[in-house]
């Protein structure tokens, strides 16, 4: 078994795809014309108060699951040629340790159609974005501009890709929104997914310890017991001048429901935004229509700890 997940392993890492950081857009760049819109790409527009982090996953499209089978079959012909050098050197072992009467070692398993696996498809055209490669910077926002394929995405969460592998953050595989991005179109979501979203409560035990690391800061600066109001600002959707002649849509946000832990971070979950998502315990309900959102089998990539 642990072979075949050597196996396994070998292939994800040859067939992992890099978060498209690089298409990241930088303000200067559109006023000096040297960046124009391309009407075959989507733009994702994000605004906060300061500089932010995030992923999104882009639903697979037949083209996309084409490409993804592709290279499964490739990587599926590598792993077999693998076992193959893997199978003589076991026949070795075994022969030399049953000549010095020592165990014989677990012969290695051979990669079948059942137990071969490669990076998973939901991560393959994953886009991340901040903190650093910012469209524009001002006194009261950062904002940042990416170029990337038209189609869904789903607000993955608050973690950033490393490029050379492995990720860091928050991934809100218990719940949250998803949204589409049009060819040609600044799909705008200003500063929505972090202001929208209504924390009444603590969502888990990350959070839980956030908020009372804050309350006891504030508490300490201000000489004494404090009260930390809920956010109930409205979600501000305004754009830099040098974006305002880029054909615009406002994003429309529904819920999703739950997702893998692809990238073995934190576990949470978006929180409640009024007419989109809700709760009910773990069950994820999509607010617009009142109905729950199946749940399909969650598996995490975290490690086990022995």
């Amino acid at each position: 078994m642990i072979r075949v997940l050597r196996f396994a392993l070998a292939a994800l890492a040859i067939s992992s795809v890099a978060p498209l950081r690089a298409q990241a857009i930088d303000e200067k760049n559109v006023v000096s014309g040297k960046t124009a819109l391309d009407p075959a790409k989507g733009y994702i527009f994000i605004r906060n108060s300061t500089r932010a982090i995030g992923t999104f996953l882009r639903v697979p499209d037949e083209a996309t699951r084409a490409e993804y089978q592709k290279d499964w079959e490739k990587a599926f012909v590598k792993a077999q040629k693998h076992y193959q050098s893997q199978l003589h050197d076991w026949r070795f072992e075994a022969t030399l340790a049953e000549k010095n009467k020592q165990p014989i070692p677990d012969k290695p398993e051979a990669p079948t159609r059942e137990n071969f696996t490669i990076a998973s498809i939901e991560s393959r055209d994953a886009v991340t974005f901040g903190p650093m490669f910012a469209y524009a910077k001002s006194e009261s926002a950062v904002s940042y501009l990416t170029a990337v394929k038209p189609g869904t995405y789903i607000w993955y969460g608050p973690l950033i890709q490393i490029p050379a592998g492995g990720a860091s953050g928050t991934c809100y595989c218990m719940g949250t929104i998803r949204f589409e991005v049009k060819p040609g179109t600044l799909t705008n979501l200003g500063d929505y997914l972090f202001v929208a979203p209504r924390t009444t409560e603590a969502l888990d035990v990350m959070t839980r310890e956030g908020l009372a690391k804050v309350r006891e800061k504030a508490a300490k600066d201000a000489g004494g017991p404090v009260t930390i109001s809920s956010n109930t600002a409205a979600p501000s959707f305004d754009l830099p001048e040098t974006l305002k002649a880029w054909p615009t849509a406002r994003a429309e946000f529904q819920a999703n429901g739950k997702l893998n832990n692809f990238f073995g971070v934190y576990v949470s979950r978006i929180a409640p935004i009024e007419g989109v998502i809700a709760y009910r315990r773990d069950t994820v309900i999509d607010a617009r229509t009142n109905t729950d959102l199946p749940s399909s089998p969650i598996v995490t990539q975290v490690r086990i700890k022995k």
